[in-house]
């Protein structure tokens, strides 16, 4: 099939941003943005890859942030991360990798919501089950 290709322009001083919004809903929903690969009918699907560029000689370079909205009313959207699952080989993997550096390494933590109302949020960790060999391990150091 044909590429598409979204680009801004360079600048002298910065370069031009692009922004893909899906339209405001007044009554209803707002609309959505959806990013997915193409399909291989007889082959693997295409891969997806979201990236900021290596910094310069000077600065830092940019961030990821992935987030859901708040609510003020009900409850504010989840956020999944998931890999996918395979009837004859492997399932997919996930890393979770923080940066290295000169100075201190990047700090990881993982934290559950806190509640002004009710219980706070419980955060697990667990390891994968097998029905015919062992289970996988968890180590944590």
């Amino acid at each position: 099939g044909g590429s598409l290709s979204l680009a801004s322009g360079a600048g002298s001083t910065s370069g031009g941003a692009v922004s893909i919004d899906g339209g405001s809903g007044t009554t209803s929903l707002g609309g959505s943005v959806t990013l997915a690969s193409g399909v291989g009918v007889d082959t693997s699907s295409g891969g997806l890859s979201i990236s900021t560029s290596n910094a310069g000689t000077a600065g830092v370079s940019g961030g990821v942030s992935l987030a859901t909205g708040s609510a003020s009313l009900g409850d504010s959207g989840d956020l999944a991360l998931s890999s996918g699952s395979s009837a004859s080989g492997s399932g997919g993997g996930i890393t979770v990798s923080v940066g290295s550096g000169d100075g201190v390494g990047g700090d990881f933590s993982v934290v559950s919501g806190a509640s002004s109302a009710a219980s706070g949020g419980e955060a697990s960790i667990v390891a994968g089950s097998s029905s015919t060999s062992s289970g996988g391990s968890l180590s944590l150091a």
